[in-house]
């Protein structure tokens, strides 16, 4: 058997409830646990998770565009520039990955799927990443300006705003962390989980979770410096309350005296 394309795709962070009913309408579909298996052109599949993910498997470019223009009807915050993972795959005696090809010993359906949760992990994993650096890069600047002048040169506001902002993005990864768990898909097929995790392994999740994990520490901390500084600013600002109330009361007093 000749070396295939398998591609696969992210194009946002979740389907509406109603694609794989919208789905069966349009192509000829299997509906296997959380995953729907659309049948194209033969020996040409596409495997669609509802959190954003289809892997295309041997599906001309066209077929792929035809597919992307039908699906954005729902998507859920759509991405400008969809997440793009390419592998190839054949047909061997013995399942094995080597040089980006995975040499399957069987073609079915649910041989099919247990890899392609792996390839929807690895992908889902690439958007984490990316959020994660941009989120620490853009808030780079606060621990320098500590370091380089003792204080943070933010407003109340913006300080706020800063919190919000890592504080979306910390639940949000905690909130889909389980995407990046065994699915249940191999409870029911314990059979294929030894596939999906050489396939895991080959694609270094593991150790790439680990890395996310202590990006999420950095998160953490640059909350609680950010916390801090606007407790302390409360803090100053009731201090200085509290010093003009008083000066004003001794202002009071001694006229009352002269």
């Amino acid at each position: 058997m000749q070396t295939k394309k398998l591609i696969s795709y992210l194009s946002c962070e979740k389907f509406e409830k109603n694609i794989f009913t919208s789905l069966e309408k349009r192509y000829k579909c299997n509906i296997i646990k959380d995953a729907v298996i659309i049948n194209l052109e033969e020996d040409e599949q596409i495997i669609l998770f509802k959190y954003g993910v289809f892997i295309c498997w041997n599906v001309k470019f066209e077929n792929i565009k035809f597919f992307m223009d039908f699906i954005k009807n729902f998507e859920i915050n759509s991405f400008e520039i969809p997440f793009i993972e390419e592998l190839n795959y054949t047909l061997e005696n013995e399942f094995k990955i080597n040089f980006d090809t995975i040499y399957l010993n069987n073609l079915s359906n649910i041989s099919k799927i247990a890899i392609s949760q792996a390839l929807a992990q690895n992908v889902k994993l690439d958007q984490f990443e990316k959020e994660l650096l941009t989120s620490i890069e853009n808030n780079s600047s606060i621990p320098l300006q500590l370091a380089h002048t003792g204080k943070i040169n933010l407003t109340k506001k913006e300080i706020s705003k800063k919190i919000g902002e890592l504080f979306l993005v910390k639940s949000k990864m905690n909130l889909h962390y389980d995407l990046l768990d065994t699915p249940e898909f191999f409870w029911e097929y314990p059979e294929y989980e030894n596939q999906y995790e050489k396939l895991i392994k080959y694609l270094d999740i593991k150790s790439r979770v680990e890395v996310l994990n202590k990006k999420l520490e950095v998160i953490q901390e640059l909350l609680h410096v950010l916390g801090d500084e606007q407790k302390h600013r409360y803090s100053s600002f009731l201090e200085w309350i509290i010093i003009i109330l008083i000066a004003f009361e001794i202002v009071i007093n001694i006229k009352d005296h002269f």
